[in-house]
């Protein structure tokens, strides 16, 4: 594991959430959820919004009509993703937790995918170790009431994941400075997941260490020339996502209460811009360019 820059961000953002609720540990769900939707709209749709210019640049769309055609696909497979969803809310949500698991995995720049995958699975079974209730409670809001039984699965996981990483890490022999880097980062994960409620811990890493981690690696493809082009079509994009989340959000909110409409527009709506995305990044541009997400 080879962490950049933004995982000292993520533990500096860490401790001093993670101080402030010490001090104020009552921060309402209503609060938590509006932390969340502000973290997706301006860090996490962003950095997905960019892959119309990424496809651009690795040759799969040249002209107007392919330009087309490729946000139709995309558009095709996100709505494909929810479709499912709704038909298979609890095993949507499971695939989603191992697809996310392989696509946060990234951020550790592990060296093979069993570290990838250890690397995110970690990460995203720590809350449900710590704070079992509280996510059994989201995860039915999200995919309705049998979802809960999905936290057993990973308050299991979590144990067994954490010492496979910690171990990949003392058997590594990187410089002593980036070891106790990498041991500090992980760290950090286990405390924050214990210190704060499921859905702070995944603003703060969603925000201060994926979303900058994602922003690092893409920069360095975009040519210094070419950057206005890139920031376009990522601001067009992020648009044009909020504001189909908005009427997703007005529709949803005469059915259920505006948290858990709120939640489902997040959750359900990062699955589905999450898996065209991934077989844009993980599926194409790295086979045949050697990519990495």
């Amino acid at each position: 594991m080879t962490w950049n820059s933004a995982s000292s961000n993520f533990l500096l953002a860490g401790m001093t959430v993670s101080v402030a609720f010490l001090l104020v540990p009552s921060l309402s769900i209503t609060f938590q959820i509006v932390g969340l939707g502000i973290a997706v709209a301006f860090l996490g749709l962003p950095h997905g919004a960019i892959d119309a210019y990424i496809a651009r640049q690795n040759g799969l769309w040249r002209s107007t009509r392919g330009f087309a055609a490729f946000v139709g696909i995309y558009a095709v497979v996100a709505i494909g993703v929810i479709g499912v969803w709704m038909i298979m809310p609890t095993p949507s949500l499971l695939a989603f937790l191992i697809i996310s698991a392989w696509h946060f995995g990234a951020d550790a720049n592990a060296r093979n995918q069993a570290e990838r995958w250890l690397f995110g699975s970690l990460l995203l079974s720590l809350p449900s170790f710590f704070h079992p209730a509280d996510v059994a409670s989201l995860f039915e809001a999200i995919s309705g009431a049998s979802a809960g039984s999905l936290v057993s699965i990973l308050q299991v996981w979590a144990p067994v994941a954490a010492i496979g990483v910690f171990a990949m890490l003392v058997r590594r022999r990187p410089p002593a400075q980036q070891r106790w880097a990498d041991i500090a980062t992980v760290a950090g994960l286990v405390l924050f997941a214990w210190a704060l409620p499921p859905l702070v811990y995944f603003v703060i890493y969603f925000s201060a260490l994926h979303s900058p981690a994602h922003f690092g690696r893409v920069i360095r493809l975009v040519p210094p020339p070419d950057r206005s082009s890139a920031i376009a079509y990522t601001v067009g994009f992020t648009a044009l996502t909020l504001l189909i989340a908005g009427m997703a959000f007005i529709a949803l909110t005469d059915e259920v209460t505006l948290q858990q409409s709120t939640l489902q527009i997040v959750f359900i709506g990062l699955a589905a811009l999450t898996v065209p995305h991934m077989f844009l990044i993980d599926g194409i541009c790295r086979a045949r360019f050697g990519e990495a997400e």
